[in-house]
């Protein structure tokens, strides 16, 4: 009884290690993928400010009375609100879908882990 304790001991610390390898492969693909699209938000948020000054700036320096130019100028702030939004709202999105997918891996890998486990103890009994 003692010998297959001590056997399943060190098959419990290669599975552990298999555990961490699995593990720290999945956290290194999502950190890729969550580090790709964060770069390309804030690509598309530095472009959509720089239009946003770049328009501003337009506006104040362009031959209009202060009333059209304060009009256009809260016309301009609200588009760019609108647009921050719906990215902000993607981006959420897109971090829920992620970590959704990422549960669904985790929690196959744990039942396909848990199969693998059973699969050894019952050979071990019978063996």
């Amino acid at each position: 009884m003692y010998h297959r304790m001590e056997r399943h001991d060190v098959d419990q610390d290669e599975l552990d290690d298999a555990t961490d390898t699995m593990l720290a492969e999945d956290e290194a693909m999502a950190n890729e993928e969550r580090d790709r699209r964060a770069d390309g938000r804030v690509f598309g948020l530095g472009l959509l400010l720089g239009a946003a000054l770049g328009a501003g700036v337009a506006l104040l320096l362009a031959p209009a009375s202060g009333e059209d130019t304060r009009r256009q100028l809260r016309r301009g702030a609200r588009r760019l609100y609108a647009r921050g939004s719906e990215a902000v709202s993607d981006l959420q999105d897109d971090a829920d879908r992620l970590a959704r997918r990422l549960a669904r891996r985790g929690m196959q890998r744990g039942r396909e882990m848990a199969r693998d486990v059973a699969r050894d103890v019952r050979d071990r009994v019978r063996g």
